[in-house]
């Protein structure tokens, strides 16, 4: 879950009383339960988007202990009915994405191939190498010079998925 949908439920609550549409940015974290730093990212891109105004923007200085420049301590008035904004966009192809396409067409390749047909961070096509070997979808089958040469494995068509939080 994104810090965005717990946020968006406490402004429909705030939205429904009619009398009081005005939040701060404490309020917003004590009822959505979520840090300052996510949830103040948050309330601006819904200011920007036209959701809320923002009322006004005082600032706390740091406290005994604390170090650093004033924090802001932002209010908001709600114009819009925040239950209305548009579902998000799908998300472009990510380079797991773009990896997983130029070994369906490679099907025997090294990392050195990948990073050069992809454009991706070797460090990320290392690690994404690593976790396809883990789960099985491709295996190690022999060395071309110094670089190991992989095989794919299984043809399914779609990117495996759910992999992504192991290590």
């Amino acid at each position: 879950m994104t810090v965005l949908d717990p946020v968006i439920a406490y402004l429909m609550q705030v939205y429904g009383k009619r009398s009081h549409r005005v939040v701060s940015l404490g309020q917003v974290m004590a009822g959505s339960e979520r840090p300052r730093r996510p949830v103040l990212r948050v309330l601006d891109k819904l200011t920007r988007e036209g959701y809320l105004v923002q009322v006004s923007d005082s600032k706390i200085n740091p406290g005994h202990g604390e170090c650093g420049p004033p924090r802001r301590n932002p209010v908001w008035r709600i114009v819009r009915d925040p239950s209305d904004r548009p579902a998000p966009k799908p998300r472009r192809n990510n380079n797991r994405d773009i990896l997983w396409k130029v070994i369906r067409a490679k099907r025997r390749f090294t990392r050195r191939d990948l990073v050069v047909a992809s454009g991706v961070n070797p460090a990320t096509v290392d690690e994404y190498v690593r976790l396809l070997e883990r789960h099985g979808h491709i295996r190690r089958t022999g060395k071309d010079g110094r670089r190991a040469t992989y095989l794919l494995v299984n043809r399914q068509v779609q990117r495996p998925l759910g992999m992504e939080g192991s290590k």
